[in-house]
């Protein structure tokens, strides 16, 4: 099979361009006809263009996608009809070769469910499950939807995360380069008058000019050093399973910012075991799929032991006790949902519990951040004031008026 670059026209005269696979060109034409386009001219994709087509689609292309499916399933459109109208109309040529690879398969005899495994990394197992629950159910409308609402969800989540995780590190950028302003430009100067003055320089000044000339011999190392060991760490963890587990584990300790990863990661473990539970999934399904949205090795490990002890016969509740992750209303939570048989209800709970717990967190780091720099920076600043004001003062005390 090879990729085409094609021109064709649709029912409507409309011509439409874009890539698709075939292995030849009167297969491409009988593909694109059952397609209902009419090909116009082709030729074989330049590999500079099979790279655009395999760019990756973004989460909202999805929410957009899922959000069409759902309205036109409401409408009573047959799925070939709307994924065909989805495809003369939308602009993304990598969403266009998805969507008709969708209708060959689903035009083949095989479900959406099934045509949508072919693309594992577009739609991954928990958007699949949902789909064959409504296939069975016959209520594809709602599956749309919560489909979508899922991948909504999953934004918020995702938005969250960058957030907490880039303010700490734009913060720490700017004080980094201004104490580096201030060790490689401004104290140089100063000391440069102080050792002018001949005089007997006290600790703390010392300690500033070695801090400073570090800084001015040195400063390529020190801005190239953070990059390294980022780009080295990054290595290391990627080829590690034992670092990985390592850091994992331990960035879960971090003060505020460790508590606010882990209840959001717990969030998204919930949040998605409760829709898979709602659509009919069974409980060991449902903790394997959602296990796997969970980015945490360390947790990963933790929610994997919770299904072999569910597996081997414990009740949910048991198992969630015993991994030790889950305080104490959580697990009394889940007990009320096994007790009155409204578990997924339970966990939406739980997981709406989390998420208020993280959006509190998130602002009560940022509070703490700010005072924080601010009175590192003052202690440099002052330190500085110090060591320079410090000789100045000993010079005045001496002289006699």
């Amino acid at each position: 099979m090879a990729q085409y670059a094609y021109k064709a026209i649709d029912r409507k005269g409309k011509s439409i361009s874009g890539l698709y696979e075939a292995s030849g060109l009167e297969d491409l034409e009988y593909r694109l006809s059952n397609n209902g386009l009419d090909l116009v001219t082709a030729q074989p994709a330049r590999q500079s263009q099979t790279l655009f087509a395999r760019k990756r689609l973004t989460r909202r292309d999805l929410i957009v996608f899922f959000i069409d499916l759902e309205q036109m399933a409401t409408a009573g459109i047959p799925i070939i009809e709307s994924l065909a109208e989805m495809r003369d109309s939308i602009a993304s040529p990598t969403m266009r070769e998805i969507l008709s690879g969708l209708i060959d398969a689903i035009s083949g005899g095989k479900t959406l469910s099934e045509a949508m495994a072919a693309y594992p990394k577009i739609f991954n197992q928990m958007t699949i499950k949902l789909i064959v629950a409504g296939e069975k159910s016959g209520n594809m409308a709602h599956v749309f939807k919560e489909a979508k609402d899922a991948l909504r969800w999953e934004d918020d989540v995702v938005r969250k995360t960058r957030k907490l995780a880039s303010y700490p590190a734009f913060v720490g950028t700017v004080v980094f380069a201004v104490v580096c302003f201030l060790m490689i430009y401004l104290v140089p100067k100063l000391v440069t008058f102080i050792l002018s003055m001949d005089q007997e320089v006290p600790f703390m000044t010392r300690t500033l000019i070695a801090t400073s000339e570090i800084f001015v011999n040195h400063w390529v190392a020190i801005l190239i050093a953070p990059i390294v060991f980022f780009i080295a760490s990054r290595q290391l963890l990627k080829r590690s399973r034992h670092a990985r587990l390592w850091y994992d584990e331990h960035k879960l300790s971090v003060p505020l910012l460790g508590e606010a990863m882990q209840k959001l990661l717990l969030s998204r473990f919930t949040r998605n075991f409760a829709l898979l539970y709602d659509a009919g999934v069974s409980i060991l399904d449902c903790l394997k799929i959602s296990q796997e949205t969970v980015t945490n090795t360390y947790l990963a490990g933790e929610l994997e032991y919770i299904r072999e002890q569910v597996a081997e016969g414990a009740t949910l509740n048991e198992a969630f006790a015993t991994a030790r992750l889950f305080p104490p209303l959580v697990l009394r939570m889940l007990k009320v949902g096994e007790t009155t048989g409204e578990l997924g209800t339970s966990i939406t709970n739980v997981s709406e519990f989390y998420s208020r717990d993280v959006n509190e967190l998130i602002d009560r780091i940022q509070a703490k951040i700010e005072p924080g720099m601010t009175i590192f920076l003052g202690l440099i600043l002052g330190w500085i004031m110090l060591s320079v004001l410090g000789p100045i003062y000993s010079v005045i005390t001496k002289i006699q008026f």
